[in-house]
């Protein structure tokens, strides 16, 4: 058990690929699957030194399931609150929902009944953009503490005009943005949920244009900007050249490497911890980090908690 305090900014509660799962307060193991072999355990054995995302369909394929089945398996709040205490009670998750999977709804009912879950909300993209931005200012008041996109899953790109007036709302409010990168199947090619989707809204070149599009805001492209290889250095690069100072990442399926790089390259005060749970198991999550930074405990205390608490208005 570690005695860090740690802010995880990056996990999901409920069954992000379909709808109507209803998993967020049921048991664990309430929806049953075969066993099969998990690429996301292999990925942490190694200390997320190996490749998330490969260009292998078969891999891939096995790789969707095992993601469907760990959603399954731990995206309930009580699962959420058994990692918590195993990472230690000072553990935190934000909790950010995709519509029209999951809601802020379900985000923000948890957060009243477990304190350490942190809500963002999403766009509802189902309505008409005056009432969508409406709902958000509504889940702002409510206790919304940033935004999640996620151009694949919601089948919208970032230069939508919907999500462009999302961005403002949250930024001009000094709220967190965050947008999933990466192109990476979430359905198999026999999945009618596959056509719903559109891979390449998640290259990084359409995350670099979202930061060039809203230099002022605080935006967080998640995974370093995608588990595909290279694009950190890609993204890195481009903040250098444009002197932005107000893009972060996550450090989600990353080991010791890529953490010293992204606190490299990205500065001390823009290296947010996160796990990407229920896809990472926590507690290896913790591990790396540590190993990676342990030598400098106050450069861990702002990977770990620092930076994040700042861009949420926690205590620091």
């Amino acid at each position: 058990m570690s005695k860090h305090r740690i802010i995880d900014f990056h996990t999901h509660l409920g069954d992000i690929f379909h709808e109507n799962q209803n998993i967020v307060f049921k048991k664990p193991g309430s929806v049953k699957h075969p066993d099969c072999f998990d690429p996301f355990k292999d990925l942490e054995e190694s200390g997320f030194t190996r490749p998330l995302i490969v260009p292998d369909q078969a891999a891939q394929n096995i790789l969707i399931d095992a993601g469907q089945h760990r959603t399954w398996d731990r995206g309930s709040l009580f699962a959420h609150q058994e990692i918590m205490d195993a990472c230690g009670g000072n553990y935190f998750m934000v909790s950010l929902p995709i519509l029209p999977n999951t809601s802020f709804d379900e985000a923000l009912a948890a957060s009243k009944l477990e304190p350490r879950i942190i809500p963002f909300t999403c766009c509802d993209y189902g309505l008409p953009i005056d009432e969508m931005l409406s709902k958000l200012e509504r889940d702002i008041a409510l206790g919304a503490k940033g935004l999640k996109l996620h151009p694949i899953i919601q089948n919208v790109p970032l230069d939508d005009e919907r999500t462009i007036e999302a961005c403002r709302l949250f930024g001009e409010r000094r709220l967190p943005i965050t947008t999933h990168c990466g192109v990476n199947d979430y359905y198999k090619p026999d999945s009618p949920h596959l056509k719903k989707t559109n891979l390449n809204y998640g290259h990084i070149d359409h995350i670099l244009r979202w930061l060039e599009r809203f230099p002022d805001y605080i935006l967080v492209p998640a995974h370093g900007g995608g588990c595909c290889g290279g694009e950190m250095e890609i993204m890195a690069e481009a903040v250098r050249a444009h002197g932005w100072k107000n893009v972060y990442t996550d450090t989600s399926h990353r080991g010791v490497e890529y953490i010293l790089k992204a606190v490299e390259f990205f500065g001390e005060d823009r290296v947010l911890y996160a796990t990407d749970w229920p896809f990472d198991t926590c507690t290896c999550n913790v591990k790396c980090h540590i190993e990676a930074l342990g030598d400098n405990p106050d450069l861990l205390d702002r990977v770990f908690y620092r930076n994040s608490a700042q861009l949420l208005g926690m205590p620091v």
